[in-house]
């Protein structure tokens, strides 16, 4: 129906999974079996005591959430599955260590033979960054240098670069990963501001390898698609090899509806869509995704 797109769905929109890790388990394997493309994962490595911090309206994540880390988990699951890939969405970046992020990313690629792809964002959340040891101001120009040397460890066998926030001399992964260099979605916009400012998709048109923008296929949309597309073509840089992945929650939408709000995305100019779904078990959102690979035509 759709033989032209990639489909995926969010291990947890927000993460009500109980803390039984085999809830995941059993979800990412049927979403592999079902013939799903991929996998999204959550990135936060603590959660806000929210009551401690005057409520902090603008995450919907807390010390209540159950997040499991996103590369262990990625790690383990790349045993149990066969087909589906695994992507962070998104990981923040800047949080951590670049060199460390290269090595883990590589090794999952390498156990899962090429299923990673990196979703990467700048973060929001100050307290978080506070908790990492990491600068939160200079988050943007951290990110920036990272996407550079992440690609450099990927590829080089003998990396030396010195920048604002890097120094490495004459050093290499080993083993490096079987995807060279593995891929880098940038992550942008939040539901209160789902436009990303200009720098952002200047940003994204001139380094990602492809992005996870939260906006509607709108008339707004379309014009944040056009500069993101302007500032690759300023980089020399073809716009066709950006690749789009769009989202939409399918909570009360008939059969048709989905696949009308599919055919917007690919119309937009979408290669790749996200499902996500507010219900509240992983139980239910098993069977959300049944349905959707019957809707689909997967497998």
């Amino acid at each position: 129906m759709f033989v032209d797109m990639k489909f995926g769905t969010n291990v947890y929109r927000f993460p009500d999974f109980s803390t039984d890790v085999r809830e995941i388990i059993e979800f990412v394997k049927t979403a592999d079996r079902l013939g799903f493309n991929h996998c999204r994962f959550l990135d936060h490595v603590v959660g806000i005591v929210a009551e401690k911090h005057g409520g902090i309206a603008q995450t919907p994540y807390t010390d209540k959430s159950v997040i499991r880390e996103c590369f262990t988990m990625m790690a383990y699951l790349s045993a149990v599955t066969t087909r589906i890939e695994f992507m962070t969405g998104v990981l923040v970046l800047p949080q951590r260590q670049t060199a460390l992020v290269a090595k883990q990313a590589a090794e999952i690629d390498i156990l899962s033979g090429g299923r990673i792809k990196l979703g990467v964002g700048l973060g929001y959340n100050d307290i978080e960054f506070e908790a990492m040891g990491a600068d939160f101001k200079t988050r943007a120009a951290r990110f920036e240098e990272q996407v550079h040397v992440l690609r450099m460890l990927w590829t080089e066998n003998d990396v030396s670069f010195e920048g604002r926030f890097h120094k490495l001399t004459n050093v290499s992964l080993s083993p490096r990963p079987v995807t060279r260099p593995i891929p880098l979605y940038f992550g942008m916009g939040r539901a209160i501001a789902p436009i990303p400012p200009d720098a952002v998709l200047e940003r994204c048109g001139r380094l990602a390898d492809g992005w996870l923008p939260i906006f509607k296929p709108d008339a707004e949309g379309k014009i944040a698609v056009e500069k993101c597309h302007a500032a690759a073509i300023a980089a020399g840089r073809d716009p066709g090899d950006l690749i789009m992945e769009m989202g939409f929650g399918v909570d009360g939408l008939s059969d048709d509806q989905i696949l009308e709000e599919v055919a917007k995305r690919r119309e937009f100019g979408a290669k790749r869509v996200n499902f996500t779904t507010s219900v509240q078990s992983a139980a239910a959102q098993t069977e959300v995704i049944h349905r959707l690979a019957g809707v689909l035509k997967l497998g």
